[in-house]
């Protein structure tokens, strides 16, 4: 896939009434293998997880740090209950090529591209036959392939030859997280700054965003066509810029579930569920099995 940005397509709009009444009353799990729903299926709810740093060291665990033990455990759960993964082009052939998805669906998602995710989920994930998405903040990856800094347990970041390979064995999607906007100061994530021109938001946007796709297809690794929001912040101006982009799916932070249709619209916003380490695997993955029961 060329790096350079597609001209986003047309979306049509969801029926409201329909998706609320199914995020209502409904649920659904997202996974990865032969088990599938119907192509014929409409509406499917989808769960996803979001990971963060996976370690032992330092302050562990926390809102945003687990165990590796934890994770998994967490893989143990998921495989226990017949669970399957599945990745960000899984979910486009569902939506755009009426391809079929599993029968029990789990997205996992791994933000900001922490060293740890290499040492201790790349190798669970293999051992469990499973795949996630990896969304590494490019400048932390390029920062890290030229220090001796990296390969610290509790705070270094993946280089860029471990990007490659983890992209390469299928293991892990990588997708786009920003090249540089991973800053809560003087802009919160990818949204303007105040007192910014709209102009000058908008160029410096798609500078760092293509920024990180070039990086990534320097490496051999395709060109991501998901954007994760640094730090889920986003308003109607940050959406229309992915759209610019031509980005078909984007990654929030919000919890709770996704309706996904045959609308390509749906991949925009994708909800997801923190993994607090303060919680236990049967305490998080119950909590949010419960929200696709009806």
């Amino acid at each position: 896939m060329n790096s350079r940005w597609m001209i986003a397509q047309g979306r049509t709009v969801l029926t409201a009434g329909a998706v609320l009444a199914v995020l209502l009353l409904a649920g659904g799990w997202l996974f990865s293998h032969p088990m599938s729903v119907s192509a014929n299926q409409s509406v499917i709810l989808l769960p996803a997880a979001m990971y963060h740093s996976v370690t032992d060291a330092g302050d562990s665990p926390a809102q945003y740090v687990i165990s590796p033990s934890m994770l998994e455990s967490d893989l143990q759960y998921l495989q226990a209950h017949g669970r399957e993964t599945v990745t960000i082009h899984d979910l486009l052939a569902y939506v755009q090529d009426g391809a079929a998805l599993p029968e029990k669906p789990v997205l996992l998602t791994f933000d900001d591209g922490y060293y740890n995710n290499y040492k201790y989920a790349y190798p669970l994930l293999k051992q469990y036959g499973m795949r996630a998405v990896l969304s590494p903040v490019a400048s932390l990856t390029e920062r890290f392939s030229q220090t001796d800094e990296a390969e610290q347990e509790a705070w270094s970041y993946c280089t860029k030859q471990e990007l490659k390979e983890m992209a390469d064995s299928g293991v892990f999607e990588i997708q786009n997280h920003s090249y540089d906007f991973h800053e809560l100061k003087p802009r919160k994530g990818c949204l303007r700054m105040a007192g910014e021109t709209a102009a000058a938001y908008r160029q410096c946007f798609l500078s760092d965003t293509q920024r990180a796709q070039d990086l990534f297809v320097s490496l051999g690794i395709e060109a991501p066509v998901c954007y994760t929001y640094p730090y889920g912040a986003v308003n109607a101006e940050a959406e229309a810029l992915t759209a610019v982009c031509g980005f078909s799916v984007t990654l929030r932070c919000e919890e709770g579930v996704t309706a996904l249709t045959r609308d390509t619209a749906c991949l925009q916003g994708i909800r997801r569920n923190n993994r607090d380490g303060r919680w236990s695997s049967a305490q998080f993955w119950d909590a949010l099995l419960a929200q696709t029961e009806g």
